[in-house]
Formats: structure tokens, C-alpha cells, sequence
């Protein structure tokens, strides 16, 4: 819930910084606006170019396409997520430069001129415009300091950043001052946000009866295409419809179901496909089926605002499946093998998970089961420096938000508490760390956070599993499996395709496991193929759309 809440931050927060970039300057180091009007700038460049007058000028003939963006080559059309921001240069010592070529100029060169507390100068020295009246947008960062740039004219421009703290000038040294460029231009951006906003917006309430459509647990048809395209395009993954069996749940004998069997579950509401897309996985969400007292429960870590309960839980099979079924969801059961299942202290796991049962989802290690390196996990059409801005801007909106889900983790990581996120990275700096390297220090079990120790969905599984001692004398942290990882452990039945139910084998011939409901199938790439080891999973990259797994990370 409070995951879908941030999300929904940032992409306004992204839309409002690019309409500035359109009207304004700003100066967000002391949340205080200093507009130059568009007017003083045009006059410069009618003054300079010979322009026509600005009163013939439409002002939105400006070029909407007015970076290059390497790293989204398609940018000139409006995509997901191609309304973010991205790092174009970074510097970190005095007199440092770089080159590089943009929408507007094809010739740029960025410097740090001079570094000091009183006013550190930075110059963009830029030649050789596409055309008449482009424009190239910037934000120049450090982590308590952002300010915005729009350059409409070539030759050298002075960037002053004024009355910085030793903490600021710190931070420019180890992380760097950091420049960001957009790739379009307003009008498309907010095409680009339109298009994102449908991945998430709807399936958010619980009543399947609700009269405003998007606040029912389902997901809503645009939802779905939405998505559907995401992964096609993004994540290299072709859904495949079932057809006949698409809107039915598979009436079985749930004596099938043994306790230990993972339940693999992904919902196209917009966060499943970006945990696919950060991860690799086809997947997003994560269960266990568990046989209490003769009833069969599904166990599992949830918050979805679509969900009628929150923290882990306990749910019986049959309400479990009628929840499952009107959220659209795609579940499939991977049956452990028999060597795992007779490892499994189903005792021990029980009493594991009874004395975690209400606690909240584990927000502070969702994030952390994903990010293992210092730059191999994020996407290539964004950077963790991108990331980085967009967390520290939200935090003005929502401290709350922000340090649930990223801010006690880091604290933790450089044993503070309750600082902000430019604080954390201080204290990183004064270690000689860089905030990227704070974020691939590896999340331990049982660290305590506010609400306690913390759980995301997959984390649980394998902790359910490793407090049963079904791997042994291995050691490694559950809280850095991802839904992928767990699926991808040769722990499972591979044999189990002929003797599944034959309802199962007719609805999905060339599965290997009982799909027991969804739209599309549920395929698994690597399937139980990754022998379990000790400190698994702990540096691990994740590129998309390849999601290259490097050997014993």
C-alpha cells in the first residue's frame, strides 16, 4: 500500500519538475522558488540570434524533442517511465570536465571550476545548436541541493552553488555534482506519464461491487493491456493468453497441495511488471501453502490496497483462492521435491511463522532483495543517481513514505537513526562510501526497524523454509531473495508435469506445475535450477532486458 503510494509521489513529483522546466528556475536548497521569466530569456535570444520578436513567438514551439538520450533511444515518442529525469555528467574534483552531446547543443562541456564552501562554481560551455529556439533542461544535484538550469543559449554559462556546508562539499567530493537531463520536452513527458499512470491506476479497492470501477480488487482491461505491453516490450516477456481457462479456477483435490509448496503469483496492476522489470523474475508476489491442524492456509507477507487483510498472515485455501481470484491474479503451485519436503521441519517452520504472524509487510527490505551492486541492478534507461534525486525530492512530500521504504534501511547501513536521506549519505561520505555502495550492503534477518523485523513476500518463504532447516547448515540471508530466486532454487518437483491433476495437464499442456488460475501463464525461465549455497544471492546484477546472472554471486 505504501509502496503504490510512493510510486504515485514520484511520478508527480517528475511532472512537476519537467513543467518547470518549462516556466521557471529552481532552486529546491532552500524550497524557495527565483523565476527567470521565459520572456527575459527570449529577448536574450532575440538580442543574440537576431530573433524574431517575442510577441510572434508561440511559446510552445519550443522543440519538445530537445535531448539526446542514449540510453532511450526511442525518447522522441512517449514510453513508461521516459518522463524521468537521467544522469548525463558527474564530477567530483576541481578543474574535472566533461563532453558530452544533447538534444539542443551537440557540443556541451561541464567543469568544475572552482569548489568552496562561500560558492562553488561550476561551468556548461555549450556551441553548435540543432536549431533556432531549442532549449536543453537541467538539474544540477548534490543530495540536499538541486537546482534547475535551462539553457537556451550557446557559450559559457556560470552555475553558482552558494553557501554550501562542509557536509555539501563532502558530498561533491565522494558522490559527486551531479547533471541530469530530461529526455523530452513537457508536452511529451506528460504523454510519458499518462502511459505510466495506467500501469498503476486501478484494481486498488475491495469491493468488487464499488461503483468507481478502478477502486474494485480487479484490474480494469486498459490496466492490463497497459501492462501487457510493459513486459512485452521491457522484459522480454510474451505473455501467452489461456484462452478456455482464463477466467476459471481449477477445481482440484487440494490434497495435491503439501505443506512447503511454493505458490508463484504475479497481478499486471503496474508493480508486479516493475519488479519483473528490476529483477528479471515473472513473477511478484510470493507464498507457501501450509497444512495447519488439518486445514490447508496459504502463509504470505501482504499490504495490496486490493487485499482484505495486511502484514503476514494466515488465509484458508478456499478464501484465499475467492481473494486471489477477483484480484486477478495468476497463481501457480511448485511442488517441492521429495528430498526437500522430508527436510522441511514443518514443526519448526510453524512455529517460525506463528511468531511473525501479524507483523507489517516488509516494506524496509523491498528494495534490498533486489539491489545487490552499486550499478548493476538498476534498469539502463535509468541510473541509481536518478533514483536517488527522485527519493530526496519526495521526502519533502512524504518523509513517512520515503523512510519506510528506503530511509531506515539505509540509516541502518551506516548505523544512524532517523536521519534524512542527504544525511545518511554524509555519514557514507565521511566512510569513504558512496551512497550506491550503501545500498548493496547486504540485508541481514532480524535487523529491527520501527515496526520490527521486516519481511517482504519472497524474504518470507525462504525464511519459512530456512527456520524449518530444509537448507541446512547454509548460510544466507533470506531477506536478500527475490521472487525470482525463490522460484529459480532446484528445490522442486521436476518430474511432477505427468502426475499432475488432469484438469492441470489440460489447461496447460506443457506447464510442469498446476496453474490453478489467471489470464495469461505463468512461465518460469531457470526453474528450479540453481543449486542452494551459502551467501547466495548477496551480489547479484540484474540488467534488463537480459538479466545476465552471474555464476555464485
Amino acid at each position: 500500500m505504501k509502496l503504490r503510494k510512493l510510486i504515485f509521489l514520484t511520478l508527480f513529483a517528475v511532472l512537476s519538475i519537467a513543467s518547470c522546466f518549462r516556466y521557471s528556475i529552481v532552486d529546491f536548497s532552500n524550497e524557495e522558488e527565483r523565476t527567470d521569466p521565459l520572456i527575459k530569456d527570449l529577448e536574450n535570444y532575440q538580442e543574440n540570434y537576431n530573433a524574431p520578436s517575442i510577441n510572434n513567438l508561440n511559446f510552445l514551439s519550443f522543440d519538445e524533442t530537445s535531448t539526446k538520450c542514449d540510453i532511450r533511444p526511442e525518447a522522441t515518442e512517449a514510453d513508461f517511465y521516459y518522463f524521468a529525469p537521467f544522469l548525463k555528467a558527474k564530477l567530483n574534483t576541481e578543474g574535472q570536465q566533461t563532453e558530452f552531446e544533447n538534444g539542443c547543443f551537440k557540443k556541451n562541456v561541464f567543469k568544475i571550476e572552482k569548489i568552496s564552501n562561500e560558492e562553488t562554481i561550476l561551468s556548461l560551455d555549450s556551441s553548435e545548436p540543432r536549431g533556432f529556439f531549442c532549449k536543453d533542461s537541467y538539474i544540477i544535484s548534490l543530495f540536499n541541493f538541486h537546482k534547475i538550469h535551462v539553457n537556451f543559449l550557446k557559450g559559457q554559462h556560470k552555475i553558482s552553488l552558494k553557501n554550501l556546508t562542509d557536509n555539501d562539499i563532502l558530498d561533491l567530493k565522494v558522490n559527486g555534482v551531479r547533471m541530469f537531463a530530461f529526455c523530452q520536452g513537457f508536452l511529451t513527458s506528460t504523454h510519458s506519464f499518462i502511459m505510466s499512470l495506467k500501469l498503476y491506476l486501478g484494481g486498488i479497492g475491495k469491493n468488487p461491487d464499488s461503483i468507481i470501477p478502478i477502486t474494485r480488487p480487479s484490474v480494469p482491461e486498459y490496466m492490463e493491456k497497459a501492462n501487457v505491453d510493459f513486459l512485452n516490450r521491457y522484459v522480454n516477456n510474451q505473455l501467452i493468453k489461456r484462452e478456455q481457462y482464463g477466467n476459471a479456477v481449477l477445481n482440484f483435490d487440494i490434497s495435491e497441495i503439501k505443506t512447503g509448496d511454493f505458490v508463484a503469483i504475479y497481478r499486471l496492476d503496474g508493480l508486479d511488471p516493475l519488479i519483473m522489470f528490476g529483477t528479471g523474475s515473472r513473477i511478484g508476489h510470493s507464498a507457501v501453502a501450509c497444512w495447519i491442524d488439518g486445514e490447508l492456509y496459504v502463509l504470505e507477507s501482504q499490504d495490496g490496497w486490493y487485499w482484505p487483510k495486511r502484514g503476514i498472515q494466515r488465509n484458508k485455501w478456499s478464501t484465499w483462492v475467492e481473494w486471489a481470484h477477483r484480484a486477478d491474479f495468476h497463481v501457480a503451485i511448485l511442488p517441492l521435491r521429495e528430498e526437500y519436503r522430508n527436510k522441511l521441519n514443518v514443526e519448526k517452520a510453524i512455529q517460525f511463522f506463528e511468531s511473525i504472524e501479524g507483523t507489517p509487510y516488509g516494506y524496509r527490505n523491498f528494495l534490498f532483495s533486489w539491489i545487490d551492486t552499486s550499478d548493476k541492478n538498476i534498469p539502463k534507461f535509468v541510473d541509481h543517481e536518478t533514483i536517488s534525486l527522485l527519493f530526496t525530492i519526495v521526502e519533502k512530500v512524504s518523509r513517512t513514505a520515503v523512510d519506510t521504504i528506503l530511509g531506515e534501511a539505509i540509516n541502518i547501513r551506516v548505523g544512524t537513526k532517523g536521519k534524512l536521506i542527504h544525511e545518511v549519505a554524509y555519514e557514507a561520505a565521511k566512510k569513504n562510501m558512496t551512497f550506491e555502495s550503501v545500498l548493496a550492503i547486504v540485508e541481514e534477518e532480524g535487523w529491527e526497524y520501527s515496526d520490527g523485523v521486516n519481511y517482504v513476500c519472497s524474504c518470507f518463504v525462504i525464511a519459512f523454509y530456512q527456520h524449518g532447516d530444509m537448507f541446512g547448515d547454509l548460510q544466507f540471508s533470506p531477506n536478500e531473495f527475490t521472487p525470482k530466486d525463490v522460484y529459480q532454487l532446484d528445490i522442486y518437483d521436476r518430474s511432477y508435469k505427468d502426475k499432475r491433476p488432469q484438469v492441470c495437464k489440460d489447461a496447460d499442456p506443457e506447464l510442469e506445475y498446476c496453474q490453478v488460475m489467471g489470464k495469461y501463464q505463468v512461465n518460469l525461465p531457470g526453474y528450479s535450477s540453481i543449486t542452494p549455497y551459502s551467501h547466495m544471492n548477496e551480489n547479484c546484477p540484474s540488467i534488463a532486458p537480459e538479466f545476465v546472472r552471474t555464476e555464485g554471486c
